[in-house]
């Protein structure tokens, strides 16, 4: 299974392709129909834990990418992998920032994309996650309009600024 050039051409943009890592996610992705909704629980990235938390697996379950919102989607799910690949033989624990980035990368993906349909999809997710009860991501949804502000095309600097944040949304 091999990403669309779209989505790779993305990540190269950003100076988040790295070949080993997207290898590393090719071989552990399964390919979803989206316009199935029953599929569409499936979509998401998965962590594998053995019985001492420490990280195993990445499994990323993207859809095929068809249009903006599939490549929007796929985005998010990378953006977890790619972020969290480097923790696999480490023990892993999922931290208040975890939706941050893949959040912060789907609106820099919008703003690249100003398509009709991403405006509404946008706002469509944003309203979902205000309405929730989910920290993570009302957290990511108030970082991300900050980190928006301060991109550099530099994840880790961006990981550091997301846990900044994290200490000052506590609560």
């Amino acid at each position: 299974m091999k990403f669309n050039q779209y989505i790779i051409d993305f990540f190269k943009r950003h100076n988040l392709y790295d070949e080993e890592v997207f290898n590393y996610l090719e071989k552990n992705a399964m390919m979803i129909d989206y316009r199935d909704e029953d599929q569409r629980t499936m979509i998401g990235c998965f962590y594998i834990l053995d019985r001492n938390e420490i990280l195993k697996k990445i499994q990323v379950n993207v859809p095929y990418v068809y249009d903006d919102v599939t490549a929007l989607i796929t985005v998010h799910e990378l953006v977890h992998g790619i972020e969290n690949y480097p923790k696999i033989g480490k023990r892993f624990k999922k931290e208040m920032t975890i939706e941050t980035l893949p959040i912060l990368y789907e609106k820099l993906f919008m703003l690249e994309n100003p398509s009709e349909e991403l405006i509404k999809y946008g706002a469509y997710l944003d309203k979902i996650i205000e309405s929730s009860e989910q920290r993570d991501y009302l957290f990511a949804l108030k970082a991300r309009d900050e980190l928006i502000k301060e991109y550099n095309y530099d994840m880790k600097k961006m990981q550091k600024k997301a846990k900044r944040l994290s200490r000052k949304y506590r609560g």
